[in-house]
């Protein structure tokens, strides 16, 4: 009797642990959200005004870094981690926001093609800003996450195979844009 409540004290001691150190759900969702949003960024480079180009950079290395400091959160879920998490956010809306006020183009159906990938860009950011913690004792986070300069937007429970989809419409046929797979 005495072996087997040792056994399943082990079995509960291993388990308790394994849920204590596992990864948040939001996590593995906002890494597949900005590793999609990166190349999506990167789209707008060879369209837009190439003075425009360092910020455009700017959010697609944003998007990646965010990814990153998502790595080093999934290793080692610390809070230490998770502002870096929360700053790499930051930058990113911060960067989005920008070019989507910057983006002056003349020309009507590039605008167009180019707002839409913006705007696609302020979703995905929107997406990120519902998923990462804002109330973890860490300090308040700024509440303009996930909003731009024209409207706050809302998030719509996006995952990465739904802005795939998306671009790839707004792309289609404009063979300056490769689609995503």
């Amino acid at each position: 009797m005495k072996l087997q409540n040792v056994f399943f004290a082990v079995i509960l001691g291993c388990t308790l642990g394994f849920l204590a150190c596992s990864v948040p759900a939001w996590v593995n969702t906002v890494e597949a959200d900005a590793e999609v949003a990166a190349p999506i960024a990167g789209s707008l480079i060879d369209v837009i005004d190439p003075a425009l180009a360092p910020l455009v950079g700017l959010i697609e290395n944003g998007f990646a870094a965010l990814a990153k400091t998502l790595d080093a959160f999934k290793a080692s879920p610390t809070a230490t981690n998770l502002q870096t998490v929360q700053a790499a956010f930051a930058a990113v809306n911060t960067n989005v926001a920008q070019l989507e006020s910057a983006a002056q183009i003349k020309n009507a159906a590039t605008k167009t093609t180019v707002t839409e990938v913006v705007q696609l860009l302020s979703q995905a950011v929107a997406e990120i800003a519902a998923l990462v913690p804002a109330n973890t004792g860490l300090g308040t986070r700024d509440t303009g996450l996930g909003k731009t300069a024209a409207a706050p937007l809302q998030a719509k429970g996006w995952k990465a195979k739904d802005f795939k989809q998306q671009f790839n419409k707004i792309v289609a046929g404009d063979s300056r844009f490769k689609p995503l797979k």
